[in-house]
């Protein structure tokens, strides 16, 4: 029996559209219809159901995105699949070591959102909230993550950024030339961590590596986020041994055994 006979109508539409939501980020009901041949008032529908139950949410330039509701469930669904509980025990290991913030982040949506983290004792610290969603393209955990993704699919990520003019600059370090990014990545690639040196936050700076499932794929990042003036080059190497250690045993424990 084909299960496709036995699906909602308009649920699988509704679906489509937050699929959409998830590929663009955010997207006007013009382009949701040339996206996916539904009539506009269909999506208009489509769209004001799901606002008024609070996955999506209006932006101020009359576009939809998906909301933080599903961002909860999203975390609920990450709960279980125990990354957050694995990777915190080692969270804590790296935290002790350091005396540094720790994060755990994954991408969405063609950003970086903040899974867990781990206060740094010191009175100078700096980090950002868990929830909290920074651009791919200049965050630790971001690159980190992307560099290992194939060529055609840093490609895709990179020219659609720059399509939807989001490939900007947060601090005069961030860099925002696609082909630039590119050799960066591959360089992070072959050393197995990225570094990322005030492109977000001056002052700040982040040191991150991947985390990889039992499939091999690369499903999140851990990173040290320190103030210039501890992070210093004399102590990278170290922080980067650590940090390597710790993403090497997140990785074990979801069953990446390369």
């Amino acid at each position: 029996m084909n299960s496709k006979n036995n699906t909602v109508n308009s649920v699988d539409k509704a679906l489509a559209v937050l699929e959409a939501l998830g590929r663009f980020g955010e997207i006007g009901i013009s382009d949701l219809h040339r996206e996916l041949g539904f009539g506009k008032g269909t999506i208009h529908r489509l769209i004001t159901t799901l606002r008024v139950n609070g996955y999506v949410e209006q932006t101020e330039t009359e576009k939809y995105r998906m909301s933080l509701k599903l961002f909860e469930m999203g975390s609920k669904v990450v709960n279980r699949l125990g990354i957050r509980e694995v990777a915190k025990p080692y969270m804590e290991q790296l935290a002790m070591a350091t005396k540094e913030t720790i994060n755990l982040g994954i991408v969405d949506c063609e950003e970086v959102m903040y899974l867990d983290r781990i206060e740094s004792p010191e009175p100078l610290r700096m980090g950002l909230e868990v929830g909290t969603r920074v651009p791919i393209y200049c965050s630790g955990l971001g690159l980190a993550i992307i560099s290992n993704y194939t060529p055609a699919e840093i490609n895709n990520l990179l020219t659609s950024i720059v399509n939807k003019g989001r490939m900007t600059q947060c601090t005069e370090n961030t860099v925002t030339d696609p082909e630039i990014l590119k050799k960066r990545l591959q360089v992070f690639k072959e050393q197995g961590y990225s570094f990322e040196d005030e492109e977000i936050v001056i002052g700040l700076r982040c040191v991150a590596a991947p985390v990889f499932n039992f499939t091999g794929k690369v499903v999140a990042a851990v990173s040290i986020a320190s103030p210039k003036v501890r992070l210093t080059d004399k102590a990278l190497p170290e922080f980067v041994t650590l940090l390597k250690e710790v993403t090497k045993d997140i990785s074990s424990r979801l069953g990446y055994n390369k």
